[in-house]
């Protein structure tokens, strides 16, 4: 991969190492429990695309062909995508499953270039074009938004690889429908503000050295605050650390899957904190890519499903189902918003609230309406 080698690491050796982390962290997959039998999922890296900041891990059961090929866009929040492990295993018996498995930026040698708001739809782009067709794309957080651009640039195209369905899943396609706090801090500070503070260069140390980057040390202050904030008050992250529900709270703990940080690109994160909270250019229809109006409207043949949590304070209903108007050209019978009761933002992907509430809506959505 351009010649250098990202290596796996077991997760028991990675346990709360917080901000210490590799280039990758293995989603620990080898199989899944299906018909009261242990079925093999097979992983690899999809050989066509290769990049420095990301690649794609293809996860399928060995003894049955899937009915359905999704890609799980991950975020590029902070967390690995090894966070979103009990959504790949609970989609893994009827789904094959590609993972756009980002790159922890430290480890990028600073000679590839930075990585923008563009580059990640970019990256999508080339990605969606790459794998078979009628693809299903299911992107989380802040995978929504660079999710729905580059659908609806491959739909404004009359690509025949535009997806079959977009599922959006807790993303904050437009923050303004109804504000979180963690959007009104976005907004509460200039950009300059955010590069004097937040921006910091990869030290000697790392191969990418000399890279700008939003340190994971840096990013553990604001998440321990909001942890310890949030446990005291009770609810989902109280329950989360004291009754954890993952699939595997054993090898893969939710207070490590929490605090497990990758540095951000300092690109990213400035031009995702304009772009997305503090100019709203998807609301507006002001998002351009290469010179390219990003338009939803353009989409007409990709069923839109959008799932959000009642309780979700990271992104508060209403802004992920803003993406349905900006979808103003599709047909009523492929628009499905899904709003869970009583469901935090981390259980939309971890946990019981997950697996009985959320998976059952997204493998009814797949199944009844676009197989591919």
């Amino acid at each position: 991969m351009h010649g250098h080698e990202f290596v796996r690491v077991t997760p028991k050796s990675l346990l709360f190492a917080g901000g210490n982390q590799p280039a990758r962290r293995d989603l620990g997959i080898s199989s899944i429990a299906a018909q009261d039998s242990v079925v093999p999922v097979p992983v690899q890296a999809v050989d066509l695309i290769k990049t420095p900041f990301c690649t794609v891990a293809e996860f399928t059961r060995a003894d049955v062909a899937p009915q359905s090929n999704v890609l799980l866009v991950a975020p590029l929040s902070g967390h690995f995508p090894v966070l979103l492990r009990d959504l790949i295993v609970g989609l893994l018996p009827s789904c094959r499953v590609y993972v756009t498995d980002w790159i922890n930026v430290r480890h990028v040698p600073a000679e590839h270039g930075s990585f923008g708001l563009d580059t990640n739809i970019s990256y999508l782009l080339d990605i969606i074009r790459a794998l078979p067709p009628r693809l299903n794309v299911i992107a989380l957080c802040q995978g929504g938004v660079p999710a729905l651009a580059a659908t609806a640039l491959l739909a404004g195209d009359n690509d025949p690889r535009t997806p079959a369905s977009l599922t959006l899943v807790g993303s904050p396609i437009d923050p303004l429908a109804n504000l979180t706090g963690v959007a009104a801090l976005l907004r509460s500070h200039p950009l300059s503000w955010f590069e004097a503070n937040l921006i910091n260069p990869v030290p000697v140390t790392y191969a990418g050295a000399g890279r700008s980057v939003y340190p994971a040390h840096l990013h553990l202050v604001p998440l321990w605050i909001y942890l310890t904030r949030r446990v005291s008050e009770g609810g989902e992250l109280q329950t989360k650390i004291f009754f954890d529900d993952g699939a595997d709270p054993g090898r893969f703990p939710f207070l490590d899957l929490f605090t497990s940080i990758m540095d951000l690109d300092g690109r990213f994160l400035l031009e995702n904190t304009k772009a997305v909270f503090q100019e709203c250019l998807l609301r507006e229809g002001a998002l351009h890519f290469q010179g390219a109006r990003v338009d939803p409207a353009a989409i007409k043949q990709t069923a839109l499903l959008t799932i959000e949590g009642g309780l979700d304070d990271i992104a508060a209903p209403g802004q992920t189902s803003a993406a349905h108007a900006l979808c103003s050209s599709l047909p009523d019978r492929f628009h499905q918003a899904v709003v869970v009761p009583r469901s935090g933002h981390f259980s939309l992907f971890h946990g019981n609230t997950c697996r009985r509430q959320v998976l059952p809506v997204i493998r009814k959505f797949l199944k009844s309406r676009f197989q591919g």
